[in-house]
């Protein structure tokens, strides 16, 4: 009998490293870096993630007409423009399409997931992608909600909820009593909440009104999963198609080209 399926959820970044029994780990940072990596993804862009600006430049050295942005908001643009996915919309309508260098905070968790299971990366764009690869792909799934500066962070709570409770549609159970208490505190909220949280708030201090409003429209618009792995961002599903697409076809299952009955 196949053992069942299950889903965790963790409100601490730092606790990537505890789940080495799992097969997924999924980062969750709405506001702003797993929407803007989403969002570069979606664009048709290379997409790269770096601790701090001396890694993006590192990153980029070798790119052809990088991108090289943050959405961090810690000491922002002093060394790196910033900007999320609003910003990367409107380049997208430049027809500015390089490859995106996001330096993000993101990084380290990412990094950190990728040693102990397959990592990805999830915001509001794309919980249903999300959920259904890792329903295919996956058993034992934690949710880990990024947080700003060591806090916990209400947006992505929500999400990550929201993420849980698609997955308990898809024959996953909710592992844990907190799990269990996230998906019902958060699961019937509206998403206009986040524009109440405290990350929303720091972000429209600093001018970010604009990101904020793009991540409130952008609710499961794009059919894009977002896996992490040496630095990169790629959509697995797209690659698998892209690989059936370019297997040749046996030449055991071609027709002749001869009606049959004639000589």
């Amino acid at each position: 009998m196949a053992s069942r399926k299950t889903v965790r959820i963790d409100a601490l970044p730092e606790s990537a490293w505890r789940y080495s029994g799992y097969d997924a780990i999924v980062c969750v940072d709405v506001l702003l870096s797993s929407t803007t990596l989403v969002t570069g993804l979606s664009q048709g862009r290379r997409v790269f993630v770096a601790q701090d600006a001396a890694a993006a430049a590192q990153v980029g050295a070798s790119l052809k007409d990088p991108v090289l942005l943050t959405d961090s908001l810690a000491g922002r643009a002093r060394e790196l423009p910033f900007g999320g996915p609003a910003w990367l919309s409107a380049q997208q309508s430049k027809s500015r399409t390089g490859p995106l260098v996001l330096a993000s905070p993101l990084a380290q968790m990412l990094t950190t997931a990728a040693k102990t299971a397959s990592a990805y990366v999830a915001c509001l764009r794309n919980l249903e992608a999300t959920a259904n690869e890792l329903s295919l792909q996956h058993r034992r799934v934690v949710l880990i909600s990024a947080g700003e500066d060591g806090e916990v962070c209400a947006a992505d709570q929500m999400a990550a909820a929201w993420l849980a409770l698609r997955l308990q549609g898809r024959d996953f159970e909710l592992e844990g009593r907190n799990t269990s208490a996230e998906v019902a505190r958060w699961a019937p909220s509206d998403v206009a909440l986040i524009s109440l949280s405290r990350s929303a708030e720091r972000l429209r201090m600093r001018d970010g009104q604009q990101e904020l409003d793009f991540v409130l429209h952008h609710v499961n618009d794009l059919e894009v999963v977002c896996a992490y792995g040496g630095g990169e961002l790629h959509d697995p599903v797209a690659v698998r198609k892209l690989s059936a697409q370019e297997t040749p076809t046996p030449a055991w299952g071609t027709h002749s080209a001869t009606p049959i009955g004639r000589d």
